[in-house]
């Protein structure tokens, strides 16, 4: 992988900087209570409650619900007091982020970031929102593709701008999707497309651009992990034939390994030092490969989960695949466990709190079911409108889903806070 020198100063002086600055800034940490980005606190898809209601409906175990304008397939972003959310307008063009009481699910203001230039995503069921906010409980901080450049914008938590940087280049194939992580004092984003993509960070504080480091020309959307592997914090990402792994702190290559497919979506997963990816397009797969030996595959099997995240969990990994087929594996041989029917089809990622998977179909049923290796056991099956693309954000006993309905030709999304009402206070 090539470092990018793209502005002065010099890479080598810049990869300095980074470093004393991370070193100088304290480490990020989040209340149990929050899900401040994509995947949540600790970037693996695991809440930290365990109260998380099992059974809902429209009528019951409701906290709030409110209306979300417009259409976006982001997760919610749950800091403090406040939820974040983006969203766009597909007749105007217009793409916002916006933001709801935590309480109450009262707008709290709705903020418009850019107009026109967009690029023209060709999947069905495409939303031109997708990217999930990151906030760090002083800033919240949003990705858009906006005429073939991909924009950071940050805003204080009254919605003011707090900056804007343009980061590089960005040539839609089906859109942009990938939603950004926070290290250090760094916000990090990947931006894989067929002209040539990176990976970059900002500061969080000011935007300065503090690394970038350039990736293979190929489609790719996958949200880059930090994960605890091979004794060290490591920026793990597959996609574009590669599973590789870098310096957070520096954008340095550490490893890469022919070991994935081209188009990859679901961000990666690690047990101990064995990674796992998923993807995709051209071929159907599922990778492990050990973060030390990079270039020896330890397990694959021709199973695609392509647009689902996957999860790892007290030694086995669970899977949802875009058609429902729900898989359990042990971490180590790819040994199967059980194989199950969990629906029909999906695109959010599962998510695990308390022991529990929720999984949330593109029909509009989230379904819970044991994190366990001794066979399949579902636990519920809650209906709520007739969509779900984006992700439930679990914390704090509560689930944050954003849902959509039809009716009369016409489509509405609704943002549902949903928990145990007999025990709300």
């Amino acid at each position: 992988m090539a470092q990018c020198n793209i502005e002065s100063p010099p890479a080598k002086i810049l990869a300095s900087l980074a470093l004393t600055w991370l070193l100088a800034s304290p480490p990020l940490s989040f209340a149990d209570q929050d899900w401040p980005c994509w995947r949540g606190p600790n970037g693996n898809g695991i809440a930290s409650c365990s109260d998380a209601p099992i059974e809902w409906s429209e009528t019951s175990n409701i906290i709030w619900k409110s209306p979300v304008p417009g259409r976006g397939h982001s997760s919610p972003a749950v800091v403090g007091r406040r939820v974040f959310l983006t969203t766009a307008d597909e007749q105007k063009k217009e793409q916002f982020a916006i933001c709801y009481s935590r309480e109450s699910g009262k707008l709290l203001w709705n903020r418009k970031l850019y107009e026109g230039g967009w690029d023209s995503p060709s999947m069905i069921g495409r939303s031109w929102a997708n990217s999930s906010p990151a906030s760090d409980g002083e800033k919240v901080y949003l990705v858009f593709s906006h005429k073939s450049k991909l924009i950071v914008t940050a805003l204080d938590l009254e919605g003011k701008e707090v900056w804007k940087k343009t980061v590089g280049d960005f040539i839609s194939h089906h859109g942009y999707s990938a939603s950004p992580v926070m290290f250090g004092s760094t916000l990090i984003l990947s931006a894989d497309h067929k002209k040539g993509g990176y990976l970059a960070a900002l500061d969080r504080e000011t935007g300065e651009l503090r690394w970038k480091t350039m990736r293979p020309a190929a489609p790719s959307y996958v949200a880059p992990a930090v994960l605890s592997v091979a004794g060290r914090k490591q920026l793990v990402i597959s996609g574009c034939d590669l599973f590789a792994g870098y310096d957070p702190g520096t954008g340095k290559s550490l490893w890469s390994s022919k070991t994935t497919t081209t188009e990859c979506v679901g961000t990666v997963v690690a047990s101990g030092d064995l990674v796992f990816a998923s993807g995709g397009y051209p071929k159907n797969l599922t990778v492990c490969v050990n973060a030390r030996n990079p270039e020896k595959v330890v397990w694959k099997k021709p199973i695609r989960t392509y647009v689902p995240c996957m999860l790892t969990f007290e030694g086995h990994l669970y899977t949802v695949t875009d058609r429902g087929i729900g898989y359990c594996w042990e971490v180590s041989t790819g040994k199967e466990k059980w194989k199950a029917r969990i629906g029909k089809s999906f695109i959010a990622s599962p998510i695990i709190s308390g022991g529990r998977i929720y999984a949330s179909s593109d029909k509009g049923t989230t379904h819970v079911f044991s994190a366990s290796p001794e066979g399949f056991k579902r636990l519920a099956t809650n209906p709520l409108g007739t969509e779900i693309y984006a992700t439930p954000s679990i914390c704090g006993d509560r689930i944050y889903l954003r849902c959509a309905s039809r009716a009369g030709g016409k489509r509405a999304e609704t943002l549902y806070c949903i928990g145990n009402t007999a025990l709300k206070k």
